[in-house]
């Protein structure tokens, strides 16, 4: 019963962890794959007011692009417009994200090309639309037909542009897939009366690391802009998934609360069952301390025990199971929102260091339960022992 309990523990920690992990592993690709790149370059007072998505202070991005592309720690730049609109069919009208790009640029920085399940990415400056695949749903409409896209411009009069669908993308970005068209950025900054103007210019390093340092040789640079990092972006998303490595704690917590009150529980029954045979032993002269390190290497062995099988098999169903297989939970995360992660499709990643800390933990885990009832027992004293039990 302690073997198996300690074994079930810390299988069960095992998979949470790798499910967490991966959630959080899988939201950051999406980020910085789709939305955030490692860093971007908006205009001075932006993020304050981003869930609005402003265009009224639109910058020419030719400067900082030139500079940026000779930057040796940059690996490359792109220019983006992001603005509300609603999409019509003249019924139906749903309330999107519009984002406008430079197709041969954005592609060096973004993968949104390599995302698209029907159709074709935008190219040149074409006058069409790619959508998100679940936008794409709610009208149910495919490649080649026509929706109608309506924008506010920068002097606040309204636009209304018919464009035919190109393609549609399957991201698996919540942000993308149910939120989202992709215009050209020549279309947009006509559209919306913003001349050359963006709103952002993204940057990809060649080293993620060295973000800090980025920002630090460019604090200044350009005093109409300022400069954030894809987690300042993404602060709010960050923050869930402090909320998210909680919950993982306190599953945790109540994990081990349940395997030590289990091992603890099953070794004093096992000490009260042997009462005659400890009452034996000391009336043949081994001591109080002797008693306690028997039942204390008994707990650790199970401990060791346990701790492998449970180790053993958390390892294979992270290896065959939790990377391998997810959960795929688009038909809910539409309905609960933006709540923190991107990912709809719930998969598992390595975390080797956790396993062999739950092995070592497993172990000590089981030997300091074993010492309540260690000394419960040693403390019995011999004839009272060998007389009641």
């Amino acid at each position: 019963m302690t073997l198996s309990s300690l074994a079930i523990a810390l299988l069960l920690l095992i998979v949470f962890d790798s499910y967490y992990s991966g959630l959080d592993l899988t939201t950051y690709e999406k980020l910085i794959n789709y939305e955030t790149a490692h860093l971007k370059f908006f205009p001075l007072g932006y993020k304050e007011d981003i869930d609005n998505l402003p265009i009224e202070n639109a910058f020419d991005p030719a400067p900082v692009l030139s500079i940026l592309r000779a930057d040796p720690m940059v690996k490359s730049a792109a220019p983006r417009i992001s603005f509300r609109a609603t999409l019509s069919n003249g019924i139906y009208q749903l309330p999107v994200v519009g984002l406008a790009v430079d197709p041969a640029q954005d592609e060096t920085v973004f993968t949104m090309k390599q995302s698209v399940s029907q159709g074709e990415y935008l190219t040149g400056t074409e006058e069409a639309m790619v959508l998100g695949i679940e936008v794409a749903k709610d009208f149910n409409a495919g490649v080649g037909d026509t929706l109608t896209v309506l924008c506010r411009t920068k002097y606040s009069t309204f636009q209304a542009l018919d464009l035919p669908i190109k393609g549609i993308i399957w991201s698996d970005d919540y942000a993308i897939d149910v939120n989202s068209l992709l215009i050209n950025l020549d279309l947009a900054q006509r559209s919306l009366d913003l001349g050359n103007g963006v709103t952002e210019v993204n940057i990809l390093l060649k080293d993620i690391n060295q973000i800090d340092a980025f920002k630090k040789k460019y604090a200044g640079r350009f005093p109409q802009l300022e400069l954030w990092s894809w987690k300042e972006v993404a602060e709010d998303v960050i923050a869930h998934s402090e909320g998210h490595a909680m919950m993982k704690n306190i599953t945790f917590a109540c994990i081990v609360l349940i395997a030590l009150i289990g091992i603890s529980n099953t070794i004093l029954i096992a000490a009260f069952e042997r009462m005659r045979e400890i009452g034996m032993l000391a009336a043949m002269g081994m001591k109080r301390r002797q008693i306690v390190g028997l039942f204390i290497l008994e707990g650790t062995l199970i401990g060791v025990a346990g701790s492998a099988i449970g180790c053993l098999i958390g390892f294979l169903l992270v290896a065959f199971w939790t990377t391998q297989f997810g959960f795929d939970l688009s038909f809910a995360t539409r309905s609960w929102g933006n709540v923190g992660f991107r990912s709809m499709i719930f998969r598992g990643a390595w975390n080797v260091e956790l396993i062999l800390l739950a092995f070592i933990f497993g172990i000590v885990v089981s030997a300091l339960s074993s010492i309540y009832p260690a000394l419960i027992a040693s403390r019995m004293e011999p004839t009272e022992a060998l007389r009641k039990y």
